[in-house]
C-alpha cells in the first residue's frame, strides 16, 4: 500500500470522525430541544391551571430569568476559564431535569416554585448557548455548522410541542414528566460520548482576556442592545401566550399548534443559513428587527387563535434570521477566549434580562388594561431595536472605508 491510499485512507476516517461528531450534535440539539418542549415550555400553562395568577406567574418568570441571567454568566465564564463545555452541559442537564420534575411535583405550592424555578433558570439558562458555543468551537471552518445543528432543535421541539399540547388536553398535565425524562435519557447518553470542545491555548504571556473588555467593542455592545429591545419585544407575548389564547377563543392545544406551525417555518432559515450569508449580516439583523414588530402587530390586531399563529410565523422569521446571525457578528466582534462569555452575554440581552424585565409587568399589564395594551408597548420596544440596528449598519459602514483607507496608506 503506497502513502497516497494511506492518506486518502486517513481522510476519509477523519471525516467519518467528523460527521459522527457532529450527527451526535444534531442528536443533542434535538433531545434538549424536545425536553424543554415536553415540560418547561407547559410549566406555566400548568402552574395556571393551577389556579396561579398571571400577576404572580409575571413576577415567577422575573425571578427564574434573573437567575437564568446569573447562570448564564457565571457559567459562562466559568467554561472560557476552564474549558468545560462538555462537564458543565452533563451536570447542566442533569439538574436541570431534576429541577424540572420538582416543579411539576410542587406546582400547588407558591414557596417552592418560587426556589425551585430559579435554581432551574440559573442551571437551564446557559445549557443552550453552551451547546451551540461547543459546535462553534468544533466545527470552526464551518459558517453553519451551528445553524444546521440548531434546525434539529427545532424539528424537536415543533414536533414534541404538538404532541404534547395534544396528549395534555386528552390525558391531562401527567404525561409532561414522563416525556421530559425520557428526551434528557437521550441528550445525556448521547453527550457522554462526544469530545470535549477544542480551546485556544494559553500562551502563557498574553493578559487573561476579561468579560468587562467585551464592553469596549461598541459593534459588540450596540448588537446586545439590539437583541434586548427585541427581546422585551416579544417576551411578554411567549410567556403568556396561553392566556393571550384563551382571550380569543383558544386553549392549550392551540399553544402545541402555535409552536408547531411556527418552527416549521423557522428551520429553513437555520438550514440555509450559510446560503443567506450573501446578505450582510448587519441587514439580516434589521430584517430580523421589522419581522419581530410584525408578530407584535399581528397579535395587537387578533380576533381569532389563527392571526396569533400568523404572529408566531413572523416570529419564528425573526427568529430564524437574528439566531445565525448573533452568532456569526459575536464571533466576528470577540476573540474566541471570550467565545462562551460573549454568546452567553448575546443570549442574556436576547432573552434572560430582557425576558425578566418584560415578565414583571407583561402579566400585570395583562390583567389591568388588556393585550392591546401590552403588545402597543412591546412594539415602542420593537422600534428602539430597529433604531439601533440602524446604527449598526452605519458604524459598520463607517468602518470599512476607514480599514481600507489605512491599508492604502501603509501600502503608499
Amino acid at each position: 500500500m503506497n502513502a497516497g491510499s494511506l492518506n486518502v485512507n486517513s481522510l476519509n476516517v477523519n471525516s467519518m470522525k467528523t460527521r459522527a461528531v457532529f450527527t451526535r450534535f444534531c442528536i443533542m440539539q434535538a433531545a434538549y430541544w424536545s425536553f424543554y418542549a415536553a415540560l418547561p415550555a407547559y410549566i406555566t400553562a400548568y402552574m395556571l391551571s393551577c389556579g396561579m395568577s398571571a400577576t404572580t406567574l409575571g413576577y415567577l418568570l422575573a425571578v427564574n430569568l434573573f437567575c437564568a441571567l446569573g447562570g448564564s454568566l457565571f457559567w459562562g465564564r466559568w467554561i472560557d476559564v476552564h474549558h468545560a463545555s462538555r462537564r458543565f452541559f452533563l451536570f447542566g442537564n442533569f439538574f436541570a431535569c431534576t429541577l424540572g420534575i420538582a416543579l411539576f411535583c410542587f406546582a400547588h405550592q407558591p414557596v417552592i416554585l418560587f426556589i425551585a424555578y430559579p435554581l432551574f433558570g440559573f442551571m437551564s439558562g446557559p445549557i443552550a448557548t453552551t451547546l451551540d458555543a461547543w459546535v462553534i468551537a468544533a466545527f470552526p471552518e464551518r459558517a453553519d455548522a451551528v445553524s444546521r445543528s440548531r434546525s434539529f432543535a427545532t424539528i424537536g421541539f415543533a414536533f414534541v410541542m404538538l404532541l404534547m399540547g395534544q396528549l395534555i388536553v386528552k390525558i391531562g398535565y401527567q404525561a409532561m414528566p414522563f416525556a421530559a425524562l425520557f428526551f434528557m435519557a437521550v441528550n445525556l447518553i448521547t453527550a457522554l460520548f462526544q469530545p470535549e470542545a477544542p480551546f485556544t491555548e494559553d500562551d502563557g504571556i498574553s493578559p487573561r482576556p476579561d468579560p468587562r473588555n467585551l464592553l469596549s467593542s461598541r459593534l459588540y455592545v450596540l448588537l446586545a442592545a439590539s437583541v434586548f429591545f427585541t427581546g422585551m419585544c416579544i417576551a411578554p407575548i411567549n410567556n403568556l401566550k396561553v392566556l393571550i389564547f384563551e382571550n380569543v377563543g383558544g386553549n392549550v392545544a392551540y399553544l402545541g399548534w402555535d409552536n408547531f406551525l411556527g418552527c416549521l417555518v423557522q428551520i429553513p432559515f437555520l438550514m440555509f443559513a450559510g446560503k443567506l450569508r450573501f446578505i450582510k449580516a448587519e441587514k439580516r439583523l434589521l430584517a430580523g428587527s421589522f419581522a419581530a414588530m410584525f408578530y407584535a402587530l399581528f397579535v395587537l390586531a387578533a380576533q381569532s387563535p389563527g392571526m396569533i399563529i400568523a404572529g408566531t410565523m413572523m416570529n419564528n422569521i425573526s427568529f430564524g434570521l437574528l439566531f445565525p446571525t448573533m452568532r456569526e457578528m459575536t464571533e466576528r466582534f470577540v476573540p474566541p477566549t471570550l467565545r462562551n462569555t460573549a454568546h452567553s452575554m448575546i443570549d442574556v440581552a436576547y432573552g434572560s434580562f430582557s425576558g425578566m424585565i418584560a415578565s414583571a409587568w407583561g402579566g400585570r399589564m395583562l390583567e389591568i388594561s388588556g393585550t392591546a395594551s401590552m403588545c402597543t408597548i412591546c412594539m415602542c420596544m420593537e422600534l428602539i431595536a430597529i433604531i439601533l440596528a440602524f446604527f449598526l449598519i452605519l458604524s459598520c459602514t463607517i468602518k470599512r472605508p476607514q480599514r481600507l483607507w489605512r491599508k492604502y496608506k501603509m501600502n503608499i
